[in-house]
């Protein structure tokens, strides 16, 4: 289902800036160099032992929370098509049905985008002019919106724990983050006039871009950003409140920050970097023990892993039928 080819000549604002076998190379030597630090880290027996201290019944509650992160995401998609002028606009069960597949794609293979650009290519005659460039481009949108809204949850939780916690530099890093993600959010619906200003690939993605035509749903699809993000926030919070005494504005110091790690281009989906994420933290701000650590970062993959499974059966399932 995610394999529809692109017209001759149609621009693909997700193509390699760089050979695919260096993509790939680099992306396994970051992951590997991230689980050769957590493996000098961390008693792995011990983080074992505390992963099993994790209910089911917690297990259940975070892929269910990942799970209605997944159909928000979809809504949000929806929403932004229809903000920048797509005419025909898959029906909602539809669109969150490639969500969910996309979501296995996401989870599974190298890169967290192989999803995203079967998402914008499947739905490339949403656009009468744009093709799948103009798709693509809303799918990258998304992207951008959901980086805005892991930064702006950080922010809230730095905020709401006041002087709790000693957050050292993380208020410098937030600051750079939400700076960097409000420009860009700011920056998109003006996106094509500024294409002609940026240099090389971005440049030519911004041109990409179709025009907004709704600034209203846009400003809706902002919101929903901060929905799908603050579902998986509350996932991360229920595993690691099930091994200490964390409360949820302080669990926003760790997650968002864990969650960024998927847009790094130098590992598989975050992994390595996601764990370290946790292990520092967590260890620093809450005296989290770093095996417990290393189990909440695990089962909230882990929970990923179980939604975008069934993302994988959906899709088998859709070609069952369709044969």
């Amino acid at each position: 289902m995610f394999a529809p080819q692109v017209s001759p000549g149609e621009p693909v604002p997700y193509a390699a800036a760089m050979p695919r076998w260096l993509g790939v190379a680099l992306r396994l030597l970051g992951t590997a160099a991230g689980l050769a630090w957590i493996a000098t880290h961390v008693d792995l027996d011990e983080a074992g032992e505390a992963l099993g201290r994790i209910s089911i019944a917690t297990f259940v509650i975070a892929a269910v929370l990942v799970a209605a992160n997944v159909v928000v995401g979809a809504v949000r998609w929806r929403v932004l098509l229809r903000a920048y002028g797509a005419t025909r606009i898959p029906a909602l069960s539809r669109l969150v049905y490639l969500y969910f597949v996309a979501f296995f794609y996401n989870n599974y293979l190298p890169g967290a985008v192989a999803g995203d650009v079967g998402r914008g290519v499947v739905t490339r005659d949403a656009f009468e002019g744009e093709g799948a460039t103009g798709a693509l481009a809303v799918v990258l949108v998304e992207r951008a919106l959901g980086l805005f809204a892991l930064f702006a949850l950080l922010a809230l939780g730095l905020a709401t724990t006041g002087g709790e916690i000693d957050s050292g530099t993380l208020w410098w890093w937030t600051a750079v983050g939400c700076a960097g993600s409000c420009a860009l959010v700011a920056a998109l619906p003006a996106a094509r006039r500024l294409a002609p200003y940026l240099p090389g690939r971005l440049g030519r993605i911004a041109g990409g871009l179709p025009e907004l035509h709704d600034g209203r749903a846009f400003g809706l699809a902002i919101v929903l950003s901060l929905g799908t993000q603050v579902l998986v926030a509350l996932a991360g919070w229920v595993l690691l409140a099930a091994l200490g005494p964390i409360g949820f504005s302080a669990s926003l110091l760790v997650v968002p920050l864990a969650a960024a790690t998927t847009f790094l281009p130098i590992t598989v989906g975050g992994a390595g970097a996601r764990e370290a994420v946790y292990v520092a933290l967590c260890g620093r701000l809450f005296g989290m023990a770093e095996a417990d650590a290393l189990a909440a970062s695990l089962g909230l993959w882990l929970a990923h892993l179980a939604v975008g499974a069934a993302g994988g059966v959906a899709q088998l399932a859709g070609r069952r039928r369709a044969t």
